[in-house]
């Protein structure tokens, strides 16, 4: 595709984290009754470094009578382990705030496999189950159908011969590069009240990364040929800075049985409609783990897996239509000391000699797009600009 560019003048939550990077808001409120209750996520995934959270659930009429109850509901000491029927057994260790590493070797297809708690003397156990096999990803693409419209990028899964339906729930991770319009060398430093020079321009160049904690999911219940095609995962709007440069996102897909996928799309539904007149409450969530106690409470669902399909998509500026609405003319800065331009927004674009030029700090400073200098992913393609070995960076 020809290359675009436009440049326009005008300028509380329980926060679970999954056992392979992904980290999703569940705002549910717990009713009174659920008081003892203990959330449980994670999934059994072989051959990785897998974390369980464990956190206890909160009535809903908090109040400072019982804040520091609140405040510590992710402080669940237990001992945890995944057991196999075959007499296997891969040990949790603590990881701080109620996470616990488990390192899972190879798990065998006609093996049963479940999480077991031993917390407050009571037994939690997930419901045993083998390994489910991992369906591939196909590809990933993007298209930008409207040159002046939104890029958005789309998943195609491997197709299924077995016949009978699917589901599956993906995740994603974004990077992207951005550079500063003006490379400086120069750079006003508040902390010293001064301008210093530089070798290099330290703040030209940067990386920004997204984890994102939106879980989107999908099924061939009523899908032609059993395969999921042209998912939509991501949209991007053309001003968005994640398309000035180079773009990546990483796609995880898992493969979920009937519950567990139900089990999600009740979690979404308590995440997207909280407080409507029929909205269900967590106790209502389906879950597959069971206590000895009958009295104790438990939300989540523990999956088991063979693996997780893995698919990565670079999205260059070039073919793309990226519109940068952001003016970055020098010599517009305001009047005053060095202090109240920076103050104002502003940084020193050029300087020669006693003569200096400043900026809006967004055309000088990635750090201002909330980028990292010196936070270039090992895989990325694109090298330093401006050195030739990875900087010593002091943050200033």
């Amino acid at each position: 595709m020809k290359k675009f560019r436009y440049i326009v003048g005008i300028i509380g939550a329980l926060v679970l984290m999954a056992s392979t990077g992904c980290v999703e808001k569940f705002e549910a409120d717990i009713s009174d009754l659920m008081t003892e209750g203990l959330v449980v996520e994670g999934n059994i995934i072989s051959d990785s470094t897998v974390v369980f959270n464990l956190s206890k659930t909160m009535p809903l009429n908090f109040s400072e009578d019982n804040k520091d109850a609140f405040e510590n509901y992710q402080d669940v000491y237990a001992e945890l382990a995944v057991v196999g029927s075959d007499g296997s057994s891969y040990p949790g260790f603590w990881w701080g705030r109620g996470r616990y590493r488990v390192e899972i070797g190879t798990l065998k297809p006609d093996v049963a496999y479940h999480l077991e708690i031993l917390y407050n003397g009571d037994t939690y156990q997930s419901e045993p189950q083998k390994p489910m096999a991992c369906r591939g990803i196909k590809e990933l693409t993007f298209r930008q159908p409207d040159l002046s419209g939104p890029v958005s990028v789309h998943l195609t899964s491997q197709p299924s011969d077995s016949g009978e339906a699917e589901y599956y729930l993906w995740y994603f991770e974004e990077d992207w590069e951005v550079r500063a319009h003006y490379a400086t060398t120069d750079l006003f430093v508040p902390e010293l009240k001064s301008i210093i020079h530089y070798d290099y321009p330290p703040v030209a160049q940067g990386w920004c990364y997204n984890g994102t904690d939106q879980i989107l999911l999908g099924s061939t219940e009523s899908v032609t040929g059993n395969q999921i095609v042209g998912r939509t995962i991501q949209s991007i709007k053309p001003t968005d800075h994640r398309l000035s440069v180079l773009y990546s996102i990483r796609v995880q897909q898992r493969n979920l049985s009937r519950m567990e996928y139900e089990y999600y799309q009740v979690r979404a539904k308590l995440n997207n409609e909280m407080g409507g007149l029929f909205t269900p409450q967590p106790s209502e969530l389906p879950t597959n783990i069971t206590c000895s106690n009958p009295t104790r409470k438990v939300i989540g669902y523990v999956g088991c897996n063979m693996g997780v399909a893995h698919a990565q998509l670079y999205i260059p500026e070039e073919e793309v239509v990226y519109i940068d609405y952001y003016k970055c003319d020098a010599g517009m800065e305001p009047t005053g000391s060095n202090m109240d331009k920076y103050a104002a927004g502003f940084q020193v674009a050029d300087k020669v000699e006693s003569d200096v030029e400043w900026a809006k700090v967004g055309c000088v400073d990635v750090r201002s797009w909330q980028a990292n200098p010196t936070g270039r992913p090992s895989w990325w393609p694109n090298p330093y600009l401006y050195y030739k070995e990875e900087p010593e960076y002091d943050g200033f």
